[in-house]
């Protein structure tokens, strides 16, 4: 069923979460971006954008609106026109799926008035507009926020999404007053690993997948560890060893980089606050502002109004 107007909430995500690079993926309740759209005359499309980030209000290269569009193509609706007012949550460049909520919450609102209902079209135009940002079409950040809770890549090739539903812990982000652009974190990573450190990561997720599946908490945080990525996208984030030590003496039970940075987030159940102050005062240690705050997992994008 199709309609004029959709307002969409689209969440903040984690990618890679520890040992997971390019395949894991955690939603968080909040924050969200918020996306309204309306239909208009075929061939027109207008973006406006709210709230203190700049973004682009090109339709072509607000990712919002690009993979809007790039859902009309897939559908066979090329000329759909709309109107769309964007309001971001997060900010561009943190490490938690800025890009892919909007890119989702875009693909999603434009399914919306279409009456479009095939999640692994949704999938695909997001992912377009992840790539728009990003540089390539990946799917951790994207089938996190569409789908909620923890989500694997299990198959790139085939857009194969494993979804486990996460127990009940709190995340606390703490995100320093610093930018790292997704292509650089990218361009710093080896084009091929030793076999130990192949062979370490195979095993931590593996543990994390049994630890998700078995509602293990304290086994997900001892698992939040990567030889892949992260010794070399720590170098981009002073500070970030001072960090995580303060977060583990407060009681976090793990510690890693959401996405390539430069949020870092912990784990606990228990000492939130604790922990976050730790965090922000142990950014500030190293001279960094930090913004933080305590969220839980969440459940994806929703579609909160239809007309």
């Amino acid at each position: 069923m199709s309609c004029d107007r959709a307002v969409v909430s689209s969440p903040a995500t984690i990618a890679n979460f520890g040992p997971g690079f390019d395949s894991f993926g955690l939603c968080l309740d909040k924050p969200r971006d918020g996306i309204v759209i309306r239909s208009l005359p075929k061939g027109r499309h207008e973006v406006k954008v709210l709230g203190k980030f700049s973004l682009p209000t090109t339709p072509e290269k607000n990712t919002a609106s690009y993979a809007a569009m790039k859902l009309a193509d897939l559908c066979g609706s090329p000329d759909a026109g709309f109107s769309m007012t964007v309001r971001k949550g997060m900010k561009p460049g943190s490490g938690l799926g800025s890009s892919a909520a909007s890119s989702v919450g875009g693909a999603v609102a434009m399914a919306a008035i279409l009456g479009v209902r095939d999640k692994g079209m949704i999938l695909e135009a997001s992912a377009m507009g992840e790539e728009l940002v990003a540089g390539s079409r990946h799917f951790d950040n994207v089938s996190a926020a569409l789908y909620g809770g923890f989500t694997v890549v299990s198959d790139q090739r085939t857009r194969k999404i494993l979804r486990i539903r996460p127990p009940q812990f709190q995340i606390i982000v703490a995100l320093p007053d610093i930018s790292v652009e997704t292509r650089v974190a990218r361009s710093m990573l080896p084009s091929s690993v030793e076999m130990k450190d192949a062979v370490c990561n195979v095993g931590l997720a593996s543990g994390m997948l049994h630890a998700m599946m078995t509602r293990n908490v304290r086994m997900i945080g001892s698992y939040l560890d990567d030889k892949l990525a992260l010794p070399h996208r720590i170098k981009l984030i002073p500070g970030y060893s001072e960090v995580r030590d303060a977060a583990m003496e407060a009681g976090a039970l793990g510690f890693s980089i959401g996405g390539s940075g430069p949020a870092v987030f912990a784990i606990s159940q228990g000492n939130a606050q604790k922990i976050r102050k730790a965090m922000v005062s142990s950014f500030k240690s190293v001279g960094l502002k930090s913004d933080s705050f305590i969220t839980v997992p969440g459940t994806g994008v929703k579609v909160e109004k239809l007309s």
